[in-house]
């Protein structure tokens, strides 16, 4: 589920008016995580770049610099950036949101970041949500046995958001369980889906992380942005479960009604 093309072309299009309004003067974005392709996207030249994150091993093996803007890395919490307030024109991230485990979580880093922003300043982010009515897991094996899910990423972000309690939140050791609940028979699914043994396996790697992932509603996402924040448009591609991987553009509460 790394974002895509689309991903950045929507990205920059959120982007785009509230970065324009910060031209000629230097702007400054600050990045939840280090993800490539949030990263690398072509930011105007006024654009500098600070990324953050709290893993020092995730900065070692995954952090590249912009080749044409100015970027640095720095490790710290989101909660807790220790940058001076209203001294960031535009926050981006992809997934940033979901790797908040808790309601506390959500809560600190939004008021963190709406410290941290200038006037005018928004969140371009891209998030997952589940739907509104929540699939059974089931509903999912069935679909992924049926030949209807077509990767294997996919079923672990479905069968993720199946379980997942009514604030969204979900261990990731749990979306193990379930898959070898539902699917004893690794073979079985292999040969019904024609997915690779190699990318199947990926999922044995949750049994190890103490992490919780959190897919909230997307009403549920635009209460929780509330009221430091509101949701003023979105965007998806056209990839499978896109609709369920919105780009978000979260601007402050006096900004206008959302747009169609």
């Amino acid at each position: 589920m790394r974002p895509g093309p689309e991903d950045g072309r929507n990205l920059l299009a959120l982007a785009g008016p509230v970065l324009a309004a910060r031209a000629p003067l230097p702007a400054r974005l600050l990045v939840l995580g280090v993800t490539p392709q949030v990263v690398q996207q072509p930011w105007p030249a006024h654009v500098s770049l600070l990324a953050l994150d709290q893993s020092a091993e995730i900065i070692a093996s995954v952090w590249q610099p912009h080749p044409d803007r100015a970027s640095q890395v720095r490790q710290a919490a989101w909660e807790d950036t220790g940058l001076p307030a209203a001294s960031v024109d535009l926050v981006a991230g992809d997934g940033s949101l979901n790797a908040l485990g808790s309601a506390t979580q959500w809560r600190q880093v939004l008021g963190e970041l709406a410290r941290v922003l200038k006037p005018g300043g928004a969140l371009v982010l891209r998030c997952y949500v589940r739907p509104d009515r929540t699939e059974t897991l089931p509903e999912v094996a069935d679909a992924a046995l049926g030949g209807r899910i077509g990767s294997f990423h996919v079923l672990k972000w479905r069968l993720a958001m199946a379980q997942a309690g009514t604030d969204g939140g979900i261990a990731v050791a749990d979306i193990l369980s379930a898959f070898d609940r539902l699917f004893p028979d690794r073979g079985k699914l292999q040969r019904r889906t024609g997915w690779p043994a190699e990318s199947i396996a990926t999922i044995d790697a949750y049994a190890a992380m103490a992490t919780r992932y959190t897919f909230p509603t997307l009403q549920q996402l635009a209460e929780r942005a509330a009221p430091a924040f509101r949701m003023t448009a979105l965007r998806h591609g056209s990839y499978e479960l896109a609709e369920r991987c919105p780009t978000v553009l979260l601007e402050g509460q006096a900004a206008s009604a959302p747009k169609p």
